[in-house]
């Protein structure tokens, strides 16, 4: 599964999930939950293979004791996006679940991707990101300045990163690569809508940092003009 997937659904177990047990789960979070078992994208140069240690029950699994056990019901929640990812990768392809033990042993239904059904599951998920955004109000973040809407910039980066290394690691051209297939063009779309809606939450982030310091500034020369009117 693409990025795209991977995150829109990590937000939608993530959230729900927090819903449930009664703790607030960040939409930053929530989005980059999904993304994390591909951060061994970044260490390639390192000689980390991607989609071995990251995608195993073996480094999983322990991973998620030690959230819950440290963050209680907010590091459950949080795993259960950190889950979802291998639920994905299971769906359309393969994974190795008890990676480095069984190095060759993988486990999936294989539906193909890029294909319909990957497609189907991908642009799915981004709808449905959007009509529980409505839902939950963390559209506002894309709308009203703010600390959190700034945070998605570490989602907005990770993604758009982790696909450029990852095609360039292959020589991948990301545009012939948009354009090969209708589904490929259609996620690739899909990929460029939740960048586009992220990058404008982080505009708002911007605006809220800007005011914020602007409003420091405003307050530590109102007091220096008060010390002065004392003196």
């Amino acid at each position: 599964m693409f990025l795209l997937g991977h995150a829109c659904w990590s937000y939608l177990f993530s959230k729900s999930s927090a819903q449930g047990l009664g703790v607030n789960m960040p939409a930053y979070l929530a989005l980059l939950a999904g993304v994390l078992p591909d951060f061994d994208i970044y260490f390639q140069p390192l000689g980390l293979i991607h989609h071995t240690y990251t995608h195993s029950l073996l480094v999983i699994i322990p991973t998620v004791v030690v959230l819950t056990y440290f963050l209680g019901r907010f590091g459950l929640a949080f795993s259960i996006g950190i889950m979802s990812h291998l639920v994905g990768d299971y769906l359309v392809g393969t994974i190795p679940i008890l990676y480095p033990v069984y190095p060759d042993w993988t486990v999936g239904l294989n539906l193909g991707i890029p294909s319909l059904a990957d497609t189907l599951l991908e642009m799915g998920a981004f709808g449905l990101v959007m009509l529980y955004a409505l839902q939950n109000r963390d559209y506002r973040l894309l709308l009203k300045p703010s600390r959190e809407s700034l945070l998605l910039a570490i989602p907005l980066v990770a993604i758009d990163t982790l696909t450029i290394l990852f095609a360039g690691d292959r020589n991948i051209p990301l545009v012939a690569f948009a354009l090969l297939r209708k589904t490929l063009t259609i996620i690739s779309i899909g990929h460029i809508l939740l960048s586009a809606l992220l990058a404008l939450g982080v505009l708002q982030g911007l605006r809220w940092y800007c005011e914020s310091r602007r409003g420091r500034g405003l307050s530590v020369g109102g007091g220096s003009g008060s010390n002065r009117g004392r003196g």
